[in-house]
Order: structure tokens, then C-alpha cells, then sequence
């Protein structure tokens, strides 16, 4: 016959797990954890002023914005870590030009305007969640950002072709409320929304 001793003492040891288990799940967001997320951004402010305003021979296209960010638990609230995010604007379009100087446009050439731009934000977070899964928060960020404009033509005549032109204003800033979902205890998705490079945010986020 088994020993009903060992029978407890493996029931004890099984709840015991469980607790514990249970209590390191307490919150998706606590102190000392660390997150590092990935995403993709949505409704862009130059993307929305080319959709009402652009000119519809200009093809526009954008990459990004893409973020890739981290993050370190100082509290259960509280976070503090570092935002990057990179993004172009490209308009194409095609002009009529004169080749010959004497003033009849017998000549067609291509030219595209680029915009690329990055920014690296220290971001703060507070979380006001206490689930196991689901962990909203609000964050607010302040940093370096930068962007350089360039121009060029197919017409080699075009004096301006190559020029770039780069942002005078240094300081980027971004606010936005959002959350994370886990599907397991490290890995899960996040949104985001407010004001950064794009109004709309989603991508993954891990936990170490």
C-alpha cells in the first residue's frame, strides 16, 4: 500500500507550485521586468495631408512609421526606458521641361522629393493595471529627433538635384495611451495611441 504521507506531502508540494506560480503571474507589468516591444505605426500626418491635399499626378508612398522599444520596471507602476522610431515619405511625380532654351517644353523628367526621419525618445510610463495579462498604461517621451528632406531630378540641368535639407528642430516629444496582452507568460502584443510618429500603433512586446 502506498504511503498516504507521501500522497500529502506531494499534494502540499503541488499547491505550493501552484501559489508560487500563481503569485508570479500576480501582474503583467512588476518590478524588475523588462519588455522589449516591436511594431508598426498608422495614420501619419503626412499621410493624412497627401490624401486630402496631394496633387493626384504625385505618387506618394511611406515606409513606417517602425518602432522598436524598451523598457524597465522601476516599480509595479512605474516605467522608464527608450523609444526609437524610423520613418520615410517619398512623392514621385514627373514634370514637363524645356531642353533646348527656347521656351517650348519638348522634354519630360522625373523627380522625386524624401523625407527621412528617426527619433530616439526616453520614455516614461505608468502602468495602471493589476492583471496577469492585460497591462494598460500612459506614456509620455522626450528626446532627439531628426530628418533630412532631399530633392532629385532626372534633368541634368536641375540645379537643386541632390540637395538635402536637414530639420532645424532637434527635440521630439510623443504622448500616448496604450496596452499589452499576453498570450503566454513572455510574449504578447501591444497598442498604442496618441501623438508620435503616427497616430496608431500595434506590434509585439516580450518580457525577460
Amino acid at each position: 500500500m502506498k504511503n498516504p504521507c507521501l500522497h500529502g506531502v506531494a499534494l502540499l508540494a503541488t499547491v505550493a507550485a501552484l501559489a508560487t506560480t500563481t503569485e508570479s503571474r500576480a501582474q503583467a507589468f512588476d518590478e524588475e521586468t523588462n519588455l522589449v516591444s516591436v511594431g508598426y505605426g498608422f495614420v501619419t500626418t503626412l499621410g493624412s495631408i497627401n490624401d486630402s491635399f496631394g496633387d493626384k499626378d504625385t505618387d506618394y508612398s511611406e515606409l513606417g512609421p517602425i518602432y522598436v522599444k524598451f523598457e524597465h520596471a522601476v516599480s509595479d507602476n512605474l516605467g522608464i526606458g527608450l523609444n526609437l522610431a524610423y520613418t520615410t515619405n517619398e512623392w514621385a511625380y514627373r514634370y514637363d521641361a524645356d531642353s533646348n532654351s527656347d521656351g517650348v517644353n519638348d522634354k519630360q523628367y522625373d523627380a522625386t522629393n524624401k523625407r527621412v526621419a528617426w527619433s530616439a525618445l526616453v520614455r516614461l510610463n505608468w502602468h495602471i493595471g493589476d492583471n496577469d495579462r492585460f497591462d494598460p498604461y500612459a506614456g509620455f517621451g522626450l528626446g532627439y529627433r531628426n530628418s533630412t528632406w532631399t530633392y532629385s531630378t532626372t534633368d541634368p540641368s536641375g540645379s537643386e538635384s541632390g540637395v538635402s535639407i536637414k530639420n532645424p528642430i532637434a527635440l521630439g516629444m510623443e504622448f500616448t495611451i496604450g496596452a499589452r496582452y499576453f498570450f503566454t507568460e513572455n510574449i504578447g502584443a501591444y497598442l498604442e495611441a496618441g501623438a508620435a510618429k503616427s497616430v496608431v500603433q500595434a506590434g509585439l512586446a516580450f518580457k525577460f
